[in-house]
């Protein structure tokens, strides 16, 4: 049996390797084409791709792994080596446990990819490409989310905040620091909130206002329930706090959210960030187990390479026009993020099993 075990674990990594060889070499070459069709140079070019193969490796690797059990079984279908299999007392369990624990290779593979690799590269494509993109000065200071506050510039007062609601077009845990030309301190503004009203205009909650700081006396120290405070910032701006989410690796991002979520904000969008790793890692062991039903139809006659093509092709686009349906009417707050993000790959785990159970009892 462990001759057996090993034979179908090198017919399913062979396929694996096949599959992911031949998807690299077509996404990199069309993806190399058009960069140089753009006119970059190719030191640009090369970068950029660089940058975005984790993301398009980690749309690659289910498709691998539904690729790979189809190719692998359609193989021994065709040497008639799976009747032979089956025949020497190999059961169909042992069959899906094996491609199953195959297939949780890749899913770690996965995980590591979306949950350290991608964020790593999205950290330097925002440090080596979107550096020039600068706004009027603004953002001269990067945002930090590991400190817990993001930070940024403008002529003439620094700014931080901990988090930006896009629902409310509000900043959460606000502070500004004015200074001179001369670049000494002259006020500082703390407040619980700062909603946006109108162009250059923002409502502050709860507010400390200390003053008289380049003087020699103490500062003074005032408060006020609300005021109003004229700042060139818009809402849009502030759309960084989104791209600095995408460079955290996995445990970072759930801590950044877990901090959150002990302020009351609705998190949702965030959850389905750190949610979309974990599932779009488990879809890998669940697109690896799909075809394995084909064995219970051994018969070589019954594999076709054209109807395998077809399959890989629709259950492909069914799997992503859902998944990312599901997943916009997360971000719409629409429905639960756990739903959002696990619903879909739940419902093909389930056709698994369902077609698992069917099967043993017909051939029973």
């Amino acid at each position: 049996m462990l001759i057996l075990s090993g034979f179908i674990v090198k017919e399913w990594f062979k396929s694996l390797i096949g599959a992911v060889t031949v998807l690299f070499l077509l996404i990199s070459t069309a993806d190399l084409i058009n960069g140089f069709l753009q006119g970059k140079d190719a030191a640009r070019v090369l970068l950029e791709y660089s940058l975005k193969m984790p993301d398009l490796m980690g749309k690659m690797f289910p498709i691998c792994c539904l690729v790979a059990s189809l190719f692998s079984l359609n193989k021994l279908k065709a040497h008639s080596e799976l009747i032979s299999i089956l025949a020497a007392g190999y059961s169909y369990r042992k069959i899906y446990t094996l491609i199953g624990i195959c297939a949780l290779s890749v899913v770690a593979v996965q995980f590591l990819n979306l949950g350290f690799i991608e964020p790593f590269a999205n950290k330097v494509k925002r440090q080596e490409i979107q550096k020039s993109r600068k706004s009027e000065g603004k953002y001269l200071t990067r945002s930090s989310i590991d400190g817990g506050k993001f930070w940024y510039k403008y002529q003439n007062y620094f700014a931080s905040f901990t988090y930006f609601d896009r629902r409310t077009n509000s900043l959460q845990n606000f502070e500004i620091y004015f200074f001179s030309p001369a670049h000494s301190s002259e006020k500082i503004i703390r407040a619980r909130e700062a909603t946006f009203v109108e162009k250059g205009r923002w409502l502050l909650k709860d507010v400390t206002i200390l003053s008289s700081l380049d003087s020699s006396t103490f500062p003074d120290q005032s408060t006020e329930p609300e005021m109003t405070l004229n700042l060139d910032e818009r809402p849009e701006d502030f759309g960084e706090f989104e791209a600095d989410l995408t460079t955290l690796n996995f445990f970072k991002l759930q801590q950044f959210i877990s901090r959150l979520s002990k302020t009351g904000i609705n998190i949702d969008e965030y959850e389905i960030i750190l949610l979309n790793k974990v599932f779009l890692s488990l879809i890998c062991l669940v697109f690896a187990l799909m075809p394995v039903s084909t064995i219970f139809n051994p018969n070589r006659r019954s594999s076709s390479f054209g109807k395998n093509v077809v399959l890989t092709l629709m259950v492909t686009i069914v799997f992503w026009v859902l998944y990312s349906s599901t997943v916009a009417f997360g971000n719409s707050g629409s429905i639960n993020p756990w739903l959002a993000t696990g619903t879909i790959p739940l419902c093909f785990f389930l056709y698994v099993l369902w077609t698992f159970h069917r099967n043993r009892k017909l051939s029973a």
